[in-house]
């Protein structure tokens, strides 16, 4: 346990953090303390969120995004990660009477452990401005943790699989006890038939959909990176033709690197017959760096023209 909270000296905050396992294979999780977390600074919201992730599985219980604040400019300034736990559930809902299901159980329980990063004028990076560690619930088995909602994933070799066993007619459940079988066991599955179910249906949104899928994509990144940037023009019978994206990684990238900006149109066509563009540079270790990227339908003078 810890108080209720901890807010961050910003004179302490020079210790640049590229997420969680630099720091946590560092200090080793009992070395871990509010204070080391506190110093700690990440380029993106997106390593930020990763890095609590990664907290809160060792600890032992599942983390998501909280509350959001925006400045005058509507530019994201603040993020708060919190316990999947925190807040309670309306009473609206659980005094309900003409429900067709039964109520959902109910896990929020007002857990107060969070983590507040902040945005840092000039910089652009995000520092830790708020830690609290204060659980009001029993932490998770590390065998039962994987369970748990934030941690639950299904990898690529395992959709692959999925997707191969679909193919030739077998259930989800059926599939389901195969992976059991492989691993040893159920207890050691990762994720659980509904995921499969979930994954599935992604799936099929993705066949008859691919572009909104994309569009929805980048949207949800533009929602989580202040920074990000990108554009896409809609040709002839409202097909997709041009689209360009750069996140705030590749505008810091080039901010110190973009002396030297590399155009590279040659790369090859993939199955959407796209060409892909990327521009580019060369970092103080020798070592490319993207600045941006851009799908277009045909290479010709108009569409580089709205590239540049």
């Amino acid at each position: 346990m810890f108080d209720t909270g901890v807010e961050a000296d910003r004179d302490l905050s020079d210790w640049e953090a590229s997420g969680a396992s630099t720091v946590l294979g560092f200090l080793g999780l009992e070395g871990l303390q509010a204070e080391h977390i506190l110093e700690m600074e990440f380029s993106t919201p997106e390593k930020a969120s990763n890095f609590y992730n990664n907290y809160s599985r060792l600890k032992g219980f599942s983390s998501r995004r909280g509350k959001i604040v925006r400045n005058t400019f509507d530019e994201i300034v603040r993020y708060t990660f919190v316990c999947n736990r925190q807040g309670f559930r309306e009473k609206k809902w659980l005094e309900k009477v003409d429900r067709k299901r039964e109520h959902k159980v109910v896990t929020q329980c007002g857990c107060l452990a969070k983590m507040r990063i902040k945005r840092e004028d000039g910089s652009g990076k995000w520092y830790v401005s708020r830690f609290v560690e204060e659980y009001n619930h029993e932490l998770a088995f590390d065998k039962l943790v994987d369970y748990l909602r934030s941690h639950r994933k299904i990898s690529e070799v395992e959709v692959a699989h999925l997707t191969s066993m679909r193919e030739i007619g077998i259930s989800i459940p059926k599939i389901y006890e195969s992976f059991a079988a492989q691993l040893g066991g159920f207890n050691l599955v990762t994720f659980t038939k509904q995921d499969m179910y979930n994954e599935v249906r992604k799936q099929r949104g993705l066949q008859g959909g691919d572009v909104n899928a994309t569009i929805r994509y980048l949207e949800g990144l533009a929602r989580t990176d202040g920074r990000m940037f990108w554009r896409y023009k809609v040709g002839a019978g409202q097909h997709l033709c041009n689209l360009f994206w750069s996140d705030g990684c590749c505008h810091e990238y080039y901010s110190v690197f973009g002396d030297v900006l590399a155009f590279d149109a040659m790369y090859g066509r993939n199955k959407y017959n796209l060409p892909v563009v990327v521009f580019s540079g060369v970092n103080h270790h020798n070592q490319t760096c993207v600045f941006g990227t851009a799908m277009v339908s045909c290479e010709s003078h108009e569409s580089y023209i709205w590239i540049l």
